[in-house]
């Protein structure tokens, strides 16, 4: 076996190593059971509406509740539910005989608590989903096939790892900085091989990931944000209890998530693109090689940076508009925790970023001197 086949397939038995530790042995290792939490016991089902009976409507002073009396059948068990919601609510869907949908039964004081919980989209996402991964298939190749199975490994790295480390008490920061670099070796070393160029992003990125969190844990104590800004955080500590998560914790880790995929795409782009210009003229010297990359790379800041900005503006925009009704100044709408956690999740990522150009640059600079000046003494 030549030496380059030889590293990749020891390469990817590392990995195939690495992820089977943290996606099959340690859950198996009951690790994650050492300070459970509270659990919400409810059982969720697919049923089929058979039959819908519509009520008498009920107008208050919040607007119309429409009542209506459905059927459902699963695994051959009819459920009889009444059923009420308010136009413009969140479970506010037209329920029409046919159609599937998610059933959610509790145990309560008084038995068995029945209620439809929201439409069954099952289907639409697998098919989306599989389309998606076809077009990545056939665009990309077998290059393609592989960063579909690194996407898949991410997937299994916050599922098996991450979530139920944090949900077992966990510090969420560390977690997230522990699966993040299990995410980046493997995404980078299955997307673009083993090559110098891979070496070169995946440095960048560990270091630039480590600016990140340092930068992320200091802005939040900065501007004293409570990590509870959000419905869903709020709900998570009313959930499980004060105390049990750190919800400051939990922010700091989500912005070590977020920075990671656009880190990933930036380091491996300026290395790639250092590396070309070696290839395209193997006698430019590392200072001539940095000087081009950067050319490229500020292009790269300016997309990449207002990139980040509308990834974040568009998951916040529900937020935005509340905060924009109320009429008041803009130094006064970015004070509150909500929009502050938004405006400082946008910033410390691309500092992030920023950074993570030159440093790449100089990195994929210097690693192409030393290759070409071992070609010469060769």
């Amino acid at each position: 076996m030549i030496p380059q086949a030889r590293n990749t397939a020891l390469a990817y038995l590392g990995i195939a190593v690495l992820l089977l530790v943290v996606t099959v042995v340690l859950p198996a290792s009951g690790v994650w059971e050492r300070r459970g939490l509270p659990v919400i016991h409810e059982t969720i089902r697919e049923a089929r509406v058979i039959e819908v009976t519509p009520g008498d409507d009920v107008t208050s002073p919040s607007g119309v509740i429409r009542q209506q009396r459905v059927v459902v059948e699963v695994d051959g068990e009819r459920f009889t539910i009444e059923r009420a919601y308010q136009d413009g609510g969140a479970d506010a869907f037209v329920v029409e005989n046919g159609d599937t949908v998610l059933l959610g039964q509790v145990e309560g004081e008084r038995g068995v608590i029945t209620q439809i919980k929201d439409r069954s989209r099952r289907v639409p996402v697998w098919a989306l989903t599989f389309a998606f991964a076809l077009l990545v298939v056939a665009v990309g190749g077998w290059r393609g096939a592989l960063s579909l199975v690194g996407l898949g490994s991410s997937v299994l790295v916050i599922a098996r790892f991450i979530v139920p480390a944090i949900m077992s008490g966990w510090d969420p920061l560390l977690v997230c900085i522990a699966g993040a670099l299990v995410i980046i070796a493997t995404t980078l070393t299955l997307g673009h091989g083993v090559e110098r160029k891979t070496a070169v992003a995946l440095g960048a990125t560990v270091a630039c990931l480590a600016l990140t969190g340092l930068l992320a844990v200091w802005s939040v104590q900065f501007a004293h944000l409570t990590g509870i800004a959000t419905d869903d955080a709020s709900t998570l500590q009313i959930l499980l209890g004060n105390g049990v998560i750190d919800p400051r914790g939990l922010l700091l880790g989500s912005m070590i998530l977020g920075a990671v995929g656009v880190l990933d795409d930036v380091t491996t782009t300026q290395a790639s693109a250092v590396g070309e210009l070696h290839e395209a003229n193997p006698s430019l010297s590392t200072q001539e090689l940095f000087r081009r990359g950067m050319n490229v790379g500020r292009d790269h800041i300016s997309a990449t940076t207002n990139t980040l900005l509308l990834a974040y503006a568009g998951t916040a925009l529900p937020l935005i508009l509340i905060l924009s009704a109320q009429q008041q100044p803009a130094g006064i709408l970015i004070s509150f925790d909500a929009l502050a956690t938004e405006v400082v999740r946008t910033v410390v990522g691309s500092i992030g970023i920023v950074a993570a150009v030159p440093l790449t640059t100089a990195l994929a600079a210097v690693s192409a001197g030393w290759s070409s000046r071992g070609e010469r003494v060769r």
